[in-house]
């Protein structure tokens, strides 16, 4: 049992001697110099060593390089040592990675980012919160050693047999890392005391728009505007349109041009070398930003294309971007869908609310706006679009839009109406072909021979095939709203089922008794109602049978006549199919102006 308790402590121990390191003190950090790495891996800042630093190092022993120094960071600290100035991949260095691998291990490198010559497991050997010290010691020999302030043992060392004269030193660090290294700290000598570090950082050789930037960046904050009020251009054109009608959203492609001048970025070009332009990154310098008022998130107005900021010698800026915006437009009540219209809105508007912009709408005949009129090119989809745009004053907004009155928010707003029509081709082949070949084959079935079954299972075939179409007709149409084409097919429903109902009626014998009633005789004789009707002649009842009444007076006797009368009495007339014939043609009547005055309504 206490080997075991005695085992798992000396494992304990061993694994955290890692963590027996040298922090420095803030009294301490005050006699080194501070260095701090945001661009990852990168050497941009090159050191040179003071060559009398070395000579004191010298007299005391056989060292040709030592560097005492501080690192903190989550992981990977680079520390660059050369004999050149800018060394390439190809010439010889000592690069010595602290806690690479995610702060798990220490590596000495020959070449820049290749050829590792040691490597040692150093869990956690860095730390974010910090200053850990480090030493590098070079010997005459060519030993290289690295390890922990105030440790004898280093953590690696390496014997090369040609080794370097160091003439210059860099840092670095880790893409998303953030790193801060202390260097120039005293170096102790034998026999007690210090010697002071020095070395002088290197000019970078830049070109005349790095040095301009540099003049014009000097003591510029990107986040204040240049003036209280700025006033801005900005142009916006609609390149694609889509609206979900199920969700209520509308898709918008836009894309925008902004435009501004800042006098304090204005230079001479005669001084820079006639240089008349220059292009910043988005964050170098101030630039306006804007949001979606009535979107479906609240996030800054961001353009897909990481473009620059294009900056004139006379101050002025164009920044041109591309987005969709994601936003809401709601329609209740009957619509015309698939040929539905929409009445849309956008509310463009500052995001920084303390900035106050007044803006100006820039015509699509600018010659900003013309110059990317080539990059943003209209996609064409079902969607036929022409769109309105108008700027809002503040007091304006606050009195239209009265459940947001922020009066802290004193910038313009930029309304962009869009008024939306479907282009429903396909659409109203798919749909309307079978309404309008049900509807022309229910008018003609009444015309057909009446009081018979067949057209019975007609009318109920129709309502099959309609009951059927609706019942899976939601997966296409907007729920939210009434489309008038479904008021369409289910009137026409409707109509068949009411139809069906007085065919039934008409074939069942009820029917023939109200047929033979004396009402329904005195109506069916009459001249006006079987002419408006297209009826035959009327009938008489002559032995309880009727016959054809002509309208002229006959030349014979009257017992002539009525011989013959009795004579014609097999040419008799059922009068329920007389009914059904003059219902068939009332329905035909109503059930034409019916769905023609629909059609007509809906489209």
């Amino acid at each position: 049992m206490w080997v075991i308790f005695f085992t798992i402590f000396y494992l304990f121990k061993c694994t955290d001697a890692s963590n027996n390191t040298f922090v420095f003190t803030p009294k301490m950090a005050q006699a080194c110099k501070e260095h701090i790495c945001k661009d990852g891996y990168t050497y941009k800042t090159i050191y040179r060593v003071d060559n009398e630093e070395l000579k004191e190092i010298r007299k005391d022993s056989d060292m040709a390089f030592e560097m005492h120094l501080g690192i903190q960071a989550m992981s990977n600290g680079h520390i660059l040592l050369s004999s050149t100035e800018r060394p390439g991949y190809s010439d010889p260095v000592y690069e010595i990675v602290v806690g690479g691998g995610g702060n798990r291990f220490t590596e000495l490198r020959r070449h820049l980012k290749r050829d590792g010559k040691v490597s040692v497991k150093t869990q956690n050997i860095l730390s974010t919160f910090e200053m850990r010290g480090f030493y590098i010691k070079i010997s005459q020999e060519g030993l290289v050693e690295f390890g922990k302030e105030g440790e004898i043992l280093p953590i690696l060392s390496y014997n090369d047999v040609s080794p370097l004269e160091i003439k210059y030193f860099s840092f670095a660090a880790w893409s998303g890392v953030e790193a801060k290294f202390l260097y120039d700290c005293p170096i102790p000598i034998s026999g007690g005391g210090e010697i002071p570090a020095s070395s002088t950082e290197i000019d970078q050789q830049i070109s005349m728009s790095d040095r301009l930037k540099r003049d014009i960046l000097l003591y510029k904050l990107p986040w204040i505007p240049p003036s209280p009020t700025m006033n801005v251009r900005l142009g916006i054109k609609v390149t694609s349109v889509k609206y979900n009608a199920f969700s209520s959203k509308l898709v918008t492609g836009i894309s925008g041009v902004i435009s501004w001048t800042d006098d304090s970025m204005a230079w001479y070009p005669a001084k820079y070398n006639g240089t008349k332009r220059l292009k910043f990154r988005q964050g170098q310098i101030w630039h306006p930003k804007f949001h979606v008022f009535n979107s479906n998130d609240q996030d800054i107005l961001e353009g897909r294309n990481s473009e620059l900021i294009t900056m004139e010698s006379s101050g002025e800026a164009t920044f041109h971007f591309q987005t969709r915006v994601l936003t809401w437009c709601y329609y209740y009540g009957v619509s015309k869908w698939p040929s539905d219209e929409y009445d849309c809105s956008i509310v463009i508007q500052p995001w920084e609310v303390h900035d106050k912009i007044t803006i100006n709408i820039m015509e699509p005949y600018d010659n900003k706006m013309q110059i990317f009129s080539d990059m943003d090119a209209t996609v064409r989809n079902e969607w036929e679009t022409s769109t309105n745009q108008l700027v809002i004053t503040p007091t304006t907004w606050d009195s239209v839009y009265l459940p947001n009155d922020n009066l802290t928010h004193q910038s313009d707003r930029l309304i962009i109406k869009l008024s939306l029509r479907r282009s429903a081709t396909p659409y109203n082949i798919v749909f309307y072909t079978p309404l309008l070949v049900l509807v022309m084959f229910v008018l003609l079935s009444f015309w057909s021979e009446p009081l018979t079954m067949s057209r019975v299972w007609y009318f109920a075939g129709c309502s099959i095939i309609v009951c059927m179409g609706l019942c899976y007709i939601d997966y296409l149409i907007p729920c939210h709203n009434m489309p008038s084409i479904l008021v369409l097919y289910t009137v026409v429903l409707g109509g068949v089922l009411l139809a069906l109902l007085i065919q039934v009626l008409l074939i069942t014998t009820t029917m023939e008794k109200i047929c033979n009633s004396d009402t329904m005789q005195r109506v069916f004789t009459g001249r006006i109602f079987r002419f408006i009707f297209c009826l035959p002649a009327y009938k008489v009842l002559v032995n309880g049978s009727y016959i054809i009444q002509e309208d002229e007076e006959p030349t014979s006797t009257r017992g002539s006549d009525v011989e013959e009368m009795e004579s014609e009495t097999q040419r008799t007339y059922c009068d329920k199919r007389e009914l059904a014939e003059v219902i068939d043609r009332v329905m035909f009547i109503v059930y034409s102006i019916t769905f023609a005055v629909m059609l007509a309504d809906h489209f």
